[in-house]
């Protein structure tokens, strides 16, 4: 135990490593697709120290301070973090429209109190879109480890009273192993459809990787102190993270079994201590340097990056994320030296056991006012914000959850029993099915068909979530959640498919390549049921930001058919239709939305607001009123077409 305390320059350098893949990975530096790993990089260093400092306590002891372990938690974790929270406050107040102010304070509330992981989990998605406008999104980690430590040392603590120091490896080993075999049981369980969220965002799931840091305390006497073994080491280390850096990328499910290969690469550098030649890339000042301002550095490259991006309204270029991460380094420097390290330098030791009475106290109070200034700006709907024309955060909520409104009242696959929702007696039943706009298919139709005591609409319920596969019987469905096993099995039900008189197929963009499942979907129901006719709702508009987002920055829902602004043009969409029906072997009615909308080919001809709302709140899903507009000029313009497919009559019109 005598060099329990000696400083270990590698593991700086190791922090190098991890903050530099995680900043090149948000930068959008080439070769960093995996830069994310970096995080997992961190949580093994964690689990090392803060097992190895809790261990050797126990051992020396036979008791453990807890009091002071958290004091110094405290020093070393929230004065740079309170400092962030507090320019990231600033900046959101100037910048952020209300409802995206809105969803900041709830998310600064959930940080304060180190519940940002669960948050950011209920809404999903870090690799979405939205996570560019998310400015605390990068507390989920340090929520996960304030959760590690919270349980952490009472286990250990615990076990090593009743079965003494020895008991702690197997502690840790019945923990790693549990924690990693939640992971498989989960995703080959398929227990909730955002299960890919799930294990990235909540800690029983990124617990083995602390624990395999934590292994490193037993496998250090392990491991020989020839020096041809720790530069083994090192290298096969560096590989391991450098490989999972660069191959790894958005798409893969993470940390599941990929965790693997960047925490044990991170486990075989940290125990490679003597090694000096491949030992220097973490060792040299550099490197070391960068490890020490490592913990600022990931607390503010994030925001700045966030509000840089949203006040600039439009991509990065090299130049600028070069500068950002210029920026991002000096400030980090600064709040290493006179944030940081004069507020650690007092954290209490056992040789040193100084008064925190005061440093707790401010610490709890400044803790407790940051999370209620970030609970009033959410309960107060973002009104903070300065511009009196904005978009309320109240009315664009309200905008974009009037879209399921229908949808939530009608019939869909899981009421078909109950009367009051599906009237299955009625001489037509039309099924309406597709991705996230499915509802925007059945808005529609509704204005098409639902006044018709004659037509029955079927809302399948989004394939979104299911994971739907193609197999020789037909689609299946393995997940748990959102009743997809149900809902799928009926589209191979020959009772239930052969009462169809009709099928909508609505999803953003139809004919894209990653709609191919979708396609056999339709071709698998027609096999079943040949004389049901098909329509397919084309696509329209998509921005690059969200239409309320563009309206509070511009001042008009203009923008939001402004070509600057355009992620999608659906014009295009028509060469894609016609590739399309060459590969198929029945016909459909497919409805040019653009010929509704648009006065001629041009994104600017289009019309893009119905009433006081526009054509969509989000990026593409069509608002209620919108849906309602287009599925009149349907009836006004594809009567004659409709009828000759198959659909019923439309009736008058009252």
């Amino acid at each position: 135990m005598s060099n329990s305390y000696k400083y270990q320059r590698h593991i700086d350098g190791l922090r190098a490593v991890a903050v530099l893949s995680v900043v090149f990975y948000h930068f959008d530096l080439p070769s960093f697709g995996g830069g994310f790993v970096g995080v997992d990089v961190f949580f093994v260093i964690s689990g090392y120290l803060i097992t190895k400092l809790i261990t050797e306590e126990i051992s020396q002891t036979g008791d453990f301070d807890f009091k002071r372990f958290y004091i110094r938690r405290m020093r070393r974790l929230f004065p740079a973090l309170a400092v962030t929270f507090l320019a990231s406050l600033i900046l959101a107040t100037a910048l952020f429209s209300p409802e995206r102010f809105q969803a900041f304070g709830r998310s600064l509330s959930a940080a304060v109190f180190s519940v940002s992981n669960i948050l950011f989990w209920t809404e999903s998605g870090y690799f979405d879109a939205d996570s560019h406008l998310k400015p605390l999104l990068h507390t989920w980690s340090l929520s996960v480890e304030e959760q590690f430590y919270l349980i952490w040392p009472a286990l250990l603590w615990f076990f090593a009273q009743r079965s003494g120091s020895g008991s702690q490896f197997y502690v840790l080993a019945i923990v790693g192993v549990g924690s990693f075999g939640l992971n498989y049981l989960w995703v080959s369980g398929h227990f909730d459809a955002q299960y890919a969220s799930t294990i990235f965002y909540l800690t029983p799931f990124r617990i083995f990787e602390l624990v395999i840091g934590a292994m490193a305390i037993f496998a250090a006497p392990l491991f020989p102190g020839r020096r041809w073994l720790h530069e083994v080491g090192m290298l096969i280390g560096l590989v391991l993270i450098a490989y999972s850096v660069t191959a790894y990328s958005d798409d893969i499910i993470f940390p599941y079994y990929y965790a693997l290969i960047p925490c044990l690469g991170a486990f075989a550098v940290i125990l490679s201590r003597e090694s000096r030649s491949f030992g220097w890339l973490v060792s040299n000042p550099l490197a070391v340097g960068i490890g020490l301002i490592s913990y600022s550095m990931y607390l503010i490259h994030w925001p700045a990056l966030v509000f840089y991006e949203y006040y600039k309204f439009e991509a990065l270029g090299q130049f600028e994320y070069a500068a950002l991460f210029l920026l991002t380094t000096l400030l980090s420097v600064l709040m290493y030296f006179f944030v940081e390290k004069p507020l650690r330098r007092a954290a209490p030791t056992r040789s040193n056991p100084s008064p925190q009475r005061a440093f707790v106290l401010c610490s709890g109070a400044a803790m407790i006012v940051i999370a209620l200034m970030g609970a009033h700006v959410h309960v107060s709907q973002g009104r903070t914000w300065g511009n009196a024309n904005a978009l309320s955060a109240m009315r664009v909520t309200e905008g974009k959850n009037r879209r399921f409104e229908l949808v939530k009242s009608g019939c869909n696959l899981t009421r078909l029993d109950q009367p009051r929702y599906c009237k299955m007696d009625r001489p037509y039943q039309i099924l309406v099915i597709g991705n996230s706009h499915e509802p925007d298919g059945y808005n529609i139709f509704a204005r098409i068909y639902g006044r018709d005591p004659a037509v029955n609409l079927i809302s399948f319920g989004t394939f979104n979530l299911c994971d739907i596969e193609m197999t020789a019987a037909g689609p299946v469905s393995v997940k748990k959640d959102k009743r997809c096993i149900e809902r799928v099995a009926l589209l191979n039900d020959q009772s239930f498919v052969s009462q169809l008189d009709g099928l909508v197929y609505s999803a953003n963009k139809p004919f894209s390549a990653n709609k191919k499942v979708d396609w056999l979907i339709l071709h698998h129901l027609r096999g079943m049921n040949k004389n049901i006719p098909l329509v397919v709702l084309g696509g329209f508009i998509n921005t690059l930001r969200d239409c309320s987002e563009l309206f509070n920055r511009f001042g008009t829902f203009a923008a939001c058919r402004d070509p600057r602004h355009i992620a999608y043009n659906p014009f295009n969409e028509r060469n894609l239709y016609l590739a399309k029906t060459a590969d198929l072997d029945f016909d459909f009615l497919y409805i040019d939305k653009t010929k509704l909308l648009c006065t001629s080919k041009i994104i600017t001809s289009c019309k893009i607001q119905a009433g006081e709302d526009p054509a969509f709140w989000d990026k593409h899903h069509l608002s209620l009123p919108y849906a309602t507009l287009l599925g009149q000029r349907i009836a006004d313009s594809y009567t004659q077409d409709l009828r000759r497919f198959g659909f019923p009559p439309l009736a008058p019109a009252k």
